[in-house]
């Protein structure tokens, strides 16, 4: 193709790799010299349809950026000054090997502690390519506890799962709450289902202590004291019993343990709710009259809700909102939280390769600084960090810096700038950026699965993970072919079911086409809960039994 002006150039889709629940797609112009000259949204996607965020427009920009990582450096000074020079990847990724070597022949693989992060939410370099070299190594599993666990922990115990509500389907609700999330800034392409729905007559409620840009645009907004999400849903299960808008054929034909719950609810009059959570009786009433008039209602619930105490709690409680009105089985009506973890037919064995070896044992990563200065049995011996900055995102910063600080510790980060963790690693090795590597990538809101291209050759000496890793194994001498599957390989392992052939999703039509819906759910009330009963529970004895409650409650 050619642009106005007469120059050649060519136009690469690839998808948003970034911590965001919209995973949009891009197009790349790539010029006739092999550049990089635009990057905008692509318009053909039926949900991002073609916007990007303030975050990702400069991408381009950024990538050029001078300050950006292009070569492998190795410590010279303290372990925090941030001194490093320059050395080659044969030196880095022998140092490595050397260093890895020992430490396996000393402590076992279990020393050694892969921790990465959100920076990459994709299937390739995120998690596969990675995955199959450390389980050959028998290093210690990585368990990604710091942003969204709690929540789906405690919605799953009720809902069995956090995507019920496709979110598409907001534009079918006839009520929708906003439940803690700032959703025209962090998640601004459901934004326009949203709005569907209020041009057919939905009311928009805004559930959240500070009046974002998203509660400013609601029809109300009920600003809560922070952490008390689960009052706020219990007074409001219990309101909607007092006007009788309970849906008893669904509760008593698709739910457990309702008539416990229901009892539960004699203490969360509207007056005992509002000493709690600040919301007035007129309004909380006023709110459940409103769910009974409109349904079905439909429930976006944000992050924010789990990062309290007893948090997970609190997204259970959520959960029992639409179900008590039986939204759930109404075309448009349920909840949303995240769809991480649900199955969508990926193969995840064949992606991960279990056979390789055994991970000895499990580390969390929300204790980073406790594993490093008090674990033993043995102690962690070496860290590797790509797509995280623990630094500045995890908890007890000083138990992080202290154990980044140990002299004894042997530190890897894999980055694309120089952050308040590499100032700590004995080496830094710089990694592709998106539009520069192979990867594929989903949402955790939508349900399209994207392709994304590469479109450019590596910046400086920059690698994909999925090159760094197996050039580590061919330095640590293993020979399975598995550790030297190519990016497609690696790709078409993770989507080689049969359900997803089924769907038509294959790397050869998601290359060709960017993007391709992930397989269809049954519709409500075919579809069920994927909790133990299949039903949504109010009363869960797997809650029970891992030391969470039978029912959920407000702490």
């Amino acid at each position: 193709m050619s642009d106005p002006a007469g120059q050649s150039f060519r136009t690469v889709i690839g998808a948003c790799p970034l911590d965001c629940p919209d995973a949009c797609s891009w197009r790349v112009t790539v010029d006739a010299n092999g550049r990089a000259t635009k990057l905008r949204g692509n318009p053909d996607h039926p949900f991002t349809a073609g916007g990007l965020c303030q975050k990702v427009n400069p991408w381009l920009d950024n990538a050029a950026d001078p300050s950006r990582l292009l070569t492998p450096l190795r410590r010279t000074g303290g372990k925090g000054d941030g001194r490093f020079e320059p050395i080659t990847w044969d030196e880095a990724i022998t140092t490595m090997a050397d260093r890895f070597s020992e430490i396996i022949d000393r402590s076992g693989g279990a020393a050694i502690w892969p921790f990465h992060g959100t920076g990459n939410l994709g299937w390739i370099q995120a998690t596969n390519g990675p995955h199959r070299v450390w389980t050959r190594m028998g290093a210690s599993a990585h368990h990604m506890s710091i942003c969204s666990a709690a929540g789906r922990e405690g919605i799953n115990y009720a809902a069995g799962s956090g995507d019920w509500l496709d979110a598409e389907s907001f534009a079918d609700a006839g009520m929708i709450i906003i439940w803690a999330s700032n959703t025209l800034v962090t998640n601004r392409h459901l934004w326009p289902f949203v709005q569907q729905a209020r041009a057919n007559g939905a009311k928009l409620v805004v559930v959240d202590p500070i009046r974002t840009r998203t509660a400013e645009q609601a029809d109300e907004h009920l600003s809560i004291r922070p952490g008390t999400d689960g009052a706020l849903a219990l007074g409001l299960c219990r309101a909607l019993v007092d006007i009788g808008a309970a849906d008893e054929q669904f509760l008593a034909g698709r739910t457990l343990g309702w008539d416990a719950f229901r009892a539960s609810l004699d203490r969360w009059d509207a007056a005992s709710t509002e000493a709690i959570t600040g919301v007035p009786v007129p309004r909380l009433r006023q709110l459940a009259a409103d769910i009974a008039a409109a349904p079905p209602l439909a429930v976006r619930i944000g992050h924010g809700v789990q990062r309290h105490a007893s948090g997970g709690q609190a997204m259970r409680l959520v959960s029992c909102v639409p179900a008590i009105v039986g939204a759930y089985d109404q075309p448009g009506g349920g909840s949303l939280y995240s769809s991480s973890g649900t199955p969508k037919g990926y193969n995840l064995d064949a992606a991960h390769r279990p056979e390789l070896g055994s991970r000895p044992r499990t580390l969390t990563m929300t204790n980073l600084g406790h594993n490093l200065t008090e674990l033993d049995d043995p102690p962690v011996e070496a860290l590797v960090v790509y797509g995280a900055n623990p630094m500045v995102s995890n908890p007890q910063t000083s138990l992080v810096k202290a154990g980044l600080e140990r002299e004894d510790l042997f530190t890897v980060v894999i980055d694309i700038y120089k952050t308040e963790t590499t100032a700590y690693a004995d080496l830094v090795l710089p990694s592709t950026m998106q539009h520069e590597q192979t990867e594929l990538i989903d949402s955790y809101n939508h349900r399209y699965l994207n392709w994304n291209q590469s479109a450019v050759e590596p910046a400086g000496e920059a690698l994909p993970h999925t090159e760094i890793f197996r050039r580590l194994a061919t330095a640590m001498g293993y020979t399975e072919p598995e550790l030297y599957a190519t990016d497609e390989e690696l790709a078409a392992d993770v989507l080689d079911s049969d359900q997803l052939r089924d769907a038509g999703i294959t790397v050869e039509r998601l290359k060709a086409a960017g993007f391709l819906p992930l397989p269809e759910r049954p519709d409500p009330p075919d579809r069920l809960f994927l909790t133990p009963s299949g039903r949504f529970e109010f009363v869960s004895q797997l809650a029970e039994d891992n030391g969470h409650g039978l029912m959920p409650n407000y702490r």
